[in-house]
């Protein structure tokens, strides 16, 4: 009974934050779409084979919502995601909620789950300390926390995640402990004289779990 409560008080609270967007004040959108090798997620792999994750947003000053997500290019390649969020910029800091969802085949959700419903909200904050990204999310039904720092090392990208979550959680399987050390780089390829693809690609091992990938993607 109080997760239930815990969703209707978080449901209400998006539905709120999206009621009081005006869209005819958005002073930007933004659309486009990475075409990834393989969906890999904080050290966690999700589906299988290539995926295309697109996404848009809508901002007006420092308040930004937005859709993300995350769907196979073969038919039983599994992974799909829909994911709503808001957040909003105070400078150097940010905070985000986001509502997680995951569609079956054809768009229709099962029971229980769909947009503003199920288990996957994630209050998550953010803050630049100096070269050092901080991020900290944390799922308050499945009881989920996981915090990354992230910084440049030279043309690398590096990312190191900590997770703790409870048995019904993805990070660490109820324990806790280092599960994403990501190396990362970018580059763009010229393909006209006036357009050129980006493209990047990331090494990504967890060391709770064991399983290292390779992730190449491209961004449209």
């Amino acid at each position: 009974m109080k997760l239930k409560k815990q969703s209707l008080k978080l449901t209400s609270l998006l539905v709120a934050v999206f009621s009081i967007f005006n869209l005819n004040e958005a002073k930007a959108q933004d659309l486009g779409a990475d075409l990834v090798s393989s969906y890999v997620w904080r050290g966690t792999q999700f589906g299988s084979g290539a995926h295309i994750q697109p996404y848009v947003s809508l901002s007006t000053g420092d308040l930004e919502l937005g859709a993300w997500g995350s769907f196979p290019t073969t038919a039983n390649g599994g992974g799909n995601e829909l994911d709503l969020y808001a957040s909003y910029s105070f400078g150097k800091f940010g905070l985000t909620l986001t509502n997680y969802s995951f569609p079956g085949e054809g768009g229709a959700y099962a029971d229980g789950e769909g947009l503003f419903e199920g288990d996957y909200f994630e209050f998550s904050g953010s803050a630049e300390l100096g070269p050092i990204n901080l991020m900290v999310g944390y799922f308050t039904e499945v009881e989920a926390l996981y915090i990354e720092a992230a910084f440049s090392a030279g043309p690398v990208d590096i990312a190191l995640g900590y997770g703790d979550d409870s048995g019904d959680a993805w990070y660490v399987n109820g324990g806790s402990g280092l599960c994403n050390i990501s190396l990362g780089g970018s580059k763009d390829i010229k393909i006209t004289e006036s357009y050129s693809l980006p493209v990047f690609g990331s090494f990504v091992y967890n060391p709770d779990s064991e399983a290292a990938f390779l992730v190449f993607g491209a961004s449209f």
